[in-house]
Protein backbone atom coordinates (compact mmCIF):
# COMPACT_ATOMS: atom_id res chain seq x y z
CA UNK A 1 0.00 0.00 0.00
CA UNK A 2 1.22 3.51 -0.82
CA UNK A 3 -0.26 6.98 -0.60
CA UNK A 4 -0.84 9.17 -3.63
CA UNK A 5 -0.99 12.43 -1.67
CA UNK A 6 2.04 13.98 -3.39
CA UNK A 7 1.14 13.05 -6.99
CA UNK A 8 -2.49 14.03 -6.34
CA UNK A 9 -1.42 17.49 -5.19
CA UNK A 10 1.09 17.82 -8.04
CA UNK A 11 -1.52 16.80 -10.62
CA UNK A 12 -3.98 19.38 -9.30
CA UNK A 13 -1.33 22.09 -9.51
CA UNK A 14 -0.08 20.99 -12.94
CA UNK A 15 -3.61 20.90 -14.36
CA UNK A 16 -4.54 24.36 -13.11
CA UNK A 17 -1.38 26.48 -13.00
CA UNK A 18 1.83 27.19 -14.91
CA UNK A 19 4.77 29.54 -14.55
CA UNK A 20 4.15 29.99 -10.82
CA UNK A 21 6.09 30.46 -7.61
CA UNK A 22 5.42 28.01 -4.80
CA UNK A 23 6.03 27.80 -1.06
CA UNK A 24 5.98 24.30 0.45
CA UNK A 25 5.26 24.58 4.18
CA UNK A 26 6.97 21.82 6.15
CA UNK A 27 8.61 20.52 2.98
CA UNK A 28 11.00 18.01 4.62
CA UNK A 29 12.81 16.34 1.70
CA UNK A 30 11.11 18.51 -0.96
CA UNK A 31 9.55 15.38 -2.48
CA UNK A 32 6.85 17.46 -4.16
CA UNK A 33 9.31 19.55 -6.19
CA UNK A 34 10.25 17.03 -8.93
CA UNK A 35 6.56 16.31 -9.60
CA UNK A 36 5.78 19.92 -10.55
CA UNK A 37 5.84 20.81 -14.23
CA UNK A 38 5.34 24.57 -14.39
CA UNK A 39 7.00 25.78 -11.22
CA UNK A 40 9.45 28.59 -11.95
CA UNK A 41 10.51 29.09 -8.32
CA UNK A 42 10.16 26.56 -5.49
CA UNK A 43 10.82 27.38 -1.85
CA UNK A 44 10.30 25.34 1.27
CA UNK A 45 10.09 25.89 5.00
CA UNK A 46 11.04 23.42 7.70
CA UNK A 47 12.41 23.26 11.21
CA UNK A 48 15.82 22.38 9.75
CA UNK A 49 17.17 24.68 7.00
CA UNK A 50 18.70 23.43 3.76
CA UNK A 51 19.41 24.73 0.28
CA UNK A 52 16.21 26.41 -0.90
CA UNK A 53 14.57 25.73 2.48
CA UNK A 54 13.94 28.49 5.00
CA UNK A 55 14.25 27.59 8.67
CA UNK A 56 10.81 28.32 10.06
CA UNK A 57 8.80 27.44 13.16
CA UNK A 58 5.29 27.45 11.72
CA UNK A 59 3.85 27.96 15.19
CA UNK A 60 5.15 31.51 14.85
CA UNK A 61 3.62 31.96 11.40
CA UNK A 62 5.22 32.86 8.08
CA UNK A 63 6.65 36.06 9.49
CA UNK A 64 9.46 36.26 6.89
CA UNK A 65 6.99 36.61 4.03
CA UNK A 66 4.78 39.52 3.02
CA UNK A 67 1.17 39.23 1.89
CA UNK A 68 0.76 37.58 -1.53
CA UNK A 69 4.43 36.55 -1.69
CA UNK A 70 3.84 33.31 -3.65
CA UNK A 71 1.40 32.21 -6.31
CA UNK A 72 0.80 28.88 -4.59
CA UNK A 73 1.24 27.71 -1.00
CA UNK A 74 1.21 24.02 -0.10
CA UNK A 75 0.85 22.41 3.34
CA UNK A 76 0.60 18.63 3.04
CA UNK A 77 -0.06 16.87 6.34
CA UNK A 78 1.31 19.88 8.21
CA UNK A 79 -1.50 21.66 10.05
CA UNK A 80 -2.22 18.73 12.36
CA UNK A 81 1.34 19.15 13.69
CA UNK A 82 0.60 22.70 14.85
CA UNK A 83 -0.89 23.74 18.15
CA UNK A 84 -2.13 26.83 16.33
CA UNK A 85 -3.48 25.07 13.24
CA UNK A 86 -6.05 27.80 12.54
CA UNK A 87 -3.33 30.44 12.46
CA UNK A 88 -1.23 28.19 10.20
CA UNK A 89 -4.04 28.05 7.65
CA UNK A 90 -4.62 31.79 7.96
CA UNK A 91 -0.94 32.43 7.24
CA UNK A 92 -1.00 30.17 4.18
CA UNK A 93 -3.99 32.08 2.83
CA UNK A 94 -2.27 35.39 3.57
CA UNK A 95 0.91 34.76 1.59
CA UNK A 96 -0.76 33.03 -1.39
CA UNK A 97 -1.80 34.94 -4.52
CA UNK A 98 -3.64 32.20 -6.41
CA UNK A 99 -4.22 29.02 -4.43
CA UNK A 100 -3.50 27.06 -1.27
CA UNK A 101 -3.29 23.26 -1.24
CA UNK A 102 -3.88 21.47 2.06
CA UNK A 103 -3.99 17.80 2.98
CA UNK A 104 -5.19 16.52 6.34
CA UNK A 105 -5.21 12.96 7.73
CA UNK A 106 -8.35 11.16 8.85
CA UNK A 107 -7.38 9.48 12.10
CA UNK A 108 -10.81 7.80 12.21
CA UNK A 109 -9.79 5.73 9.17
CA UNK A 110 -10.47 2.03 9.70
CA UNK A 111 -6.78 1.05 9.70
CA UNK A 112 -5.98 3.62 12.39
CA UNK A 113 -8.88 2.30 14.49
CA UNK A 114 -7.44 -1.18 14.15
CA UNK A 115 -3.97 0.08 15.07
CA UNK A 116 -5.41 1.72 18.18
CA UNK A 117 -7.09 -1.53 19.25
CA UNK A 118 -3.71 -3.23 18.86
CA UNK A 119 -2.10 -0.61 21.10
CA UNK A 120 -0.26 1.67 18.65
CA UNK A 121 -2.21 4.41 16.90
CA UNK A 122 0.86 6.07 15.35
CA UNK A 123 4.36 7.04 16.38
CA UNK A 124 3.30 10.68 16.02
CA UNK A 125 1.07 10.22 19.09
CA UNK A 126 3.56 8.51 21.40
CA UNK A 127 4.19 10.02 24.82
CA UNK A 128 8.00 10.04 24.83
CA UNK A 129 10.22 10.30 27.91
CA UNK A 130 12.14 13.16 26.30
CA UNK A 131 10.97 16.21 24.30
CA UNK A 132 10.69 15.84 20.53
CA UNK A 133 10.49 18.47 17.79
CA UNK A 134 7.66 17.03 15.76
CA UNK A 135 4.39 15.32 16.67
CA UNK A 136 0.70 15.38 15.82
CA UNK A 137 -1.40 17.67 18.01
CA UNK A 138 -4.85 16.61 16.82
CA UNK A 139 -6.80 13.39 16.32
CA UNK A 140 -9.20 14.56 13.63
CA UNK A 141 -11.86 12.83 11.58
CA UNK A 142 -12.68 13.39 7.92
CA UNK A 143 -15.79 15.35 8.89
CA UNK A 144 -13.79 17.55 11.25
CA UNK A 145 -11.23 18.27 8.52
CA UNK A 146 -14.03 19.29 6.15
CA UNK A 147 -15.60 21.57 8.74
CA UNK A 148 -12.23 23.10 9.66
CA UNK A 149 -11.37 23.97 6.07
CA UNK A 150 -14.75 25.33 5.04
CA UNK A 151 -15.17 27.41 8.20
CA UNK A 152 -11.74 29.00 7.87
CA UNK A 153 -11.38 29.83 4.17
CA UNK A 154 -13.33 33.10 4.00
CA UNK A 155 -15.89 31.78 1.51
CA UNK A 156 -13.20 31.09 -1.10
CA UNK A 157 -13.89 28.45 -3.74
CA UNK A 158 -12.75 25.12 -2.25
CA UNK A 159 -12.33 21.89 -4.21
CA UNK A 160 -11.95 18.79 -2.04
CA UNK A 161 -10.89 15.24 -2.83
CA UNK A 162 -10.74 12.11 -0.72
CA UNK A 163 -7.37 10.38 -0.55
CA UNK A 164 -7.55 6.61 -0.87
CA UNK A 165 -4.53 4.32 -0.35
CA UNK A 166 -3.08 3.00 -3.58
CA UNK A 167 -2.94 -0.78 -3.49
CA UNK A 168 -0.51 -3.01 -5.32
CA UNK A 169 -1.66 -6.16 -7.09
CA UNK A 170 -5.22 -5.83 -5.76
CA UNK A 171 -5.80 -2.21 -6.86
CA UNK A 172 -8.06 -3.04 -9.83
CA UNK A 173 -10.52 -4.68 -7.45
CA UNK A 174 -9.81 -2.83 -4.20
CA UNK A 175 -9.71 0.78 -5.44
CA UNK A 176 -13.28 1.00 -6.82
CA UNK A 177 -14.62 -0.66 -3.67
CA UNK A 178 -12.66 1.66 -1.40
CA UNK A 179 -13.74 4.74 -3.33
CA UNK A 180 -17.39 3.72 -3.03
CA UNK A 181 -17.04 3.04 0.69
CA UNK A 182 -15.18 6.33 1.19
CA UNK A 183 -18.02 8.24 -0.45
CA UNK A 184 -20.58 6.47 1.71
CA UNK A 185 -18.67 6.41 5.01
CA UNK A 186 -15.76 8.87 4.75
CA UNK A 187 -14.86 8.79 8.44
CA UNK A 188 -14.16 5.07 8.10
CA UNK A 189 -12.79 4.66 4.59
CA UNK A 190 -11.21 7.96 3.45
CA UNK A 191 -7.56 7.83 4.44
CA UNK A 192 -7.17 11.60 4.21
CA UNK A 193 -8.44 14.67 2.38
CA UNK A 194 -6.97 17.12 -0.13
CA UNK A 195 -8.16 20.70 -0.61
CA UNK A 196 -7.50 23.24 -3.34
CA UNK A 197 -8.47 26.69 -2.04
CA UNK A 198 -8.65 29.36 -4.75
CA UNK A 199 -7.74 32.77 -3.36
CA UNK A 200 -7.44 34.89 -6.52
CA UNK A 201 -10.45 36.98 -5.54
CA UNK A 202 -9.35 37.83 -2.00
CA UNK A 203 -9.34 41.47 -1.01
Amino acid sequence: MSLNRLPMCANLINENYSNYTLLDMGCRTMALKPLLNGCKEYYGTDLIPAEGVFECNLEEGLTNFKDNSFDIVVALDVLEHLEHAHQGLKEALRVARKAVFISLPNMYYIQFRWNYLRGNLSGKYNFPPHPILDRHRWILSYDEAEHFIHENTNDFDVISQKIIPERGRTKLIATPIERTLANLFPNLFAYASMYMIKVEDKK
